[in-house]
């Protein structure tokens, strides 16, 4: 029985059943959360799972309420597909499992008919797209025809690793876990953008199993076979999904291992002497890793042609016949070293920060830049209050501030340059949205402290 009949698309009506199953997985995660803030109640940052969890199935259901009413994007056609693979399954388990396991290989496209129905051909074509498809498919054979349903199991399937990334930085700043879960938990785009069946949830949550790893294994020094296995799947998934991630964030944490060891090592002079050495291993790791992912890397797999492509994207979507005048221009640059760094400023401010106010077209681009405003006076806040040279004497005297600056550098000055439609803008750069706003409670929190100690 149906509360609500969509006309055309039975996926987007919502019926008695989905109900009963949304109240399932609120008393699931209502106990599920109590039990572990009972189990490890000396972690204080586990008191904050069960609003999480509870915030972000809210967002998912306004996500996918979006979606039925307002616009149908991405993560409407992914959906589309993995009913189409639930079909093939339900028809054939071979030819299912040879899919997912095997890939868009151009024959099996042939194991889709009139009955299974067909995915979107270009998402099929599309390694990245595919991969999504992919990854979540077997997730959500439960939620059958259910937009719904499948919108609030993806978004509950990511949490882990956006769940690990809290951990970690309550780990490092320990007192600071609730501007933590303002920054990573409850930051609304952030969960917005990562609460659907997209590219972008699956990039968060690779993200956050990748920092915690990183953290355990290179930072604290764990040798544990698992942290080499969370590291290898979450890059892979990056990889194979929005490689530009991958390249914006390793440069990052050889810098944060670079800063780290340094950071452990008490004496001077042995600083001085060992620095060079830990700094020439790093760069040689640096080098083999980027030269052995290279090659799934396609166009970001070198420096060329990772400028012709920015070059070529950013262009592409400045073309206001096809994409309106949801757009901003940073201007045409040649895809060489030079032409790109004379772009930095306009595009950094732009990957970070825009649109602006007086850019908003239309409501959803409006709450984008309310929130780019609050970046902007965020930092000129902090800045105020700790002082320019402060500011940065704070940043430079901790690795991860190190490392989650510089990421969000040089991801927004990439996002920036390559991207010029607002409405691809908004969810491009959610991936720096945490490591900015954590930074800057951190940097304010650091300055707190030292003030209250003298």
């Amino acid at each position: 029985m149906y509360i609500y009949k969509h006309i055309g698309n039975n996926a987007f009506s919502i019926s008695v059943l989905e109900l009963f199953f949304l109240l399932i997985i609120f008393i699931f995660i209502y106990i599920y959360a109590n039990y572990k803030a009972n189990k490890n109640h000396t972690e204080t940052s586990n008191k904050y799972l069960k609003n999480a969890l509870i915030f972000r199935l809210v967002i998912s259901i306004v996500y996918a309420l979006i979606s039925f009413f307002v616009y149908a994007g991405d993560s409407v056609t992914y959906f589309h597909n993995i009913h189409c693979f639930t079909n093939v399954l339900i028809e054939n388990p071979k030819h299912y499992f040879d899919i997912i396991i095997l890939g868009n290989k151009p024959e099996f496209f042939s194991y889709f008919n009139n009955e299974t129905l067909y995915p979107a051909h270009y998402m099929w074509r599309s390694g990245t797209a595919f991969t999504v498809t992919r990854l979540f498919a077997p997730f959500l054979i439960i939620s059958k025809n259910s937009y719904l349903i499948s919108s609030i199991i993806a978004s509950l399937l990511v949490f882990p690793g956006i769940w690990k990334l809290f951990k970690t930085l309550c780990k490092i700043y320990p007192g600071m876990e609730k501007k933590i879960a303002i920054a990573i938990l409850y930051f609304p785009s952030l969960v917005f953008w990562s609460s659907g069946i997209l590219k972008d949830s699956l990039c968060i949550c690779a993200i956050g199993w990748i920092i915690y790893a990183f953290y355990e294994l290179v930072i604290l020094r764990k040798v544990r076979l698992k942290y080499f296995i969370i590291l290898f799947f979450a890059s892979l998934i990056i990889i194979n999904i929005k490689a530009y991630i991958f390249a914006a964030l390793v440069p990052g944490l050889f810098i944060w291992a670079f800063f780290g060891q340094m950071k452990a090592i008490k004496s001077k002079i042995i600083k001085f002497l060992l620095a060079p050495a830990i700094l020439g291993v790093l760069i040689l790791v640096f080098i083999l890793l980027m030269k052995n992912a290279s090659e799934y890397m396609g166009v970001f797999g070198d420096l060329d042609s990772t400028l012709a492509q920015a070059s070529v994207v950013q262009q592409d979507l400045v073309r206001h016949e096809q994409y309106g005048h949801n757009y901003y221009d940073i201007g045409k640059f040649e895809a060489t070293p030079m032409g790109v760094l004379k772009k930095f400023p306009i595009a950094t401010i732009s990957g970070i920060y825009r649109p602006f106010l007086w850019e908003a077209g239309n409501p959803f681009i409006l709450l984008a830049a309310l929130e780019g405003t609050f970046l902007f006076l965020f930092m000129i806040y902090v800045i105020f209050k700790t002082g320019f040279l402060r500011f940065f004497r704070i940043i430079f005297s901790d690795p991860f501030l190190i490392f989650s600056l510089s990421f969000v550098i040089i991801f927004g000055f990439g996002v920036g340059l390559a991207t010029a439609n607002f409405g691809a803008l908004v969810r491009y750069k959610i991936p720096l949205l945490p490591f900015y706003v954590a930074s800057l409670f951190i940097i304010e929190y650091i300055y707190n402290k030292k003030k209250s100690l003298k």
